[in-house]
């Protein structure tokens, strides 16, 4: 399946003393999503992420996904499988490593 990568950086510089930084050296994630972020009910997708430091070097962390939109989609906080409960609108999800969280990615929901 083809993806496409998301870089949602949390700091613009590697020197820079005012980047967040989790206790592991975090300072990003990287979000890859499917083509495609639109489901039918009942369908799902997964999310992948992984944690950067500020080199841009992958650094192993325990990524949670979350939504704060329930009601319209469920994720597996562990997994990062998404799966649509309605037939219409707009879910969000989001990758959190402690209190560096990604920017919430939007899937739409189809009839």
């Amino acid at each position: 399946m083809k993806t496409a990568a998301l870089l949602l950086l949390i700091g613009i510089a590697a020197g820079c003393s005012s980047l967040p930084v989790t206790g592991d050296g975090i300072v990003a994630l990287e979000i890859s999503t499917p083509t495609r972020l639109t489901l039918r009910k009942g369908d799902s997708l997964t999310m992948h992420a992984r944690a950067l430091n500020k080199d841009g070097d992958s650094v192993v962390a325990d990524i949670i996904w979350q939504t704060p939109d329930t009601a319209a989609i469920s994720v597996d906080s562990l997994r990062g499988v998404v799966v649509a409960r309605k037939a219409t609108g707009t879910g969000r999800v989001q990758a959190r490593v402690g209190s560096l969280r990604s920017d919430l990615v939007p899937i739409t929901l189809l009839p």
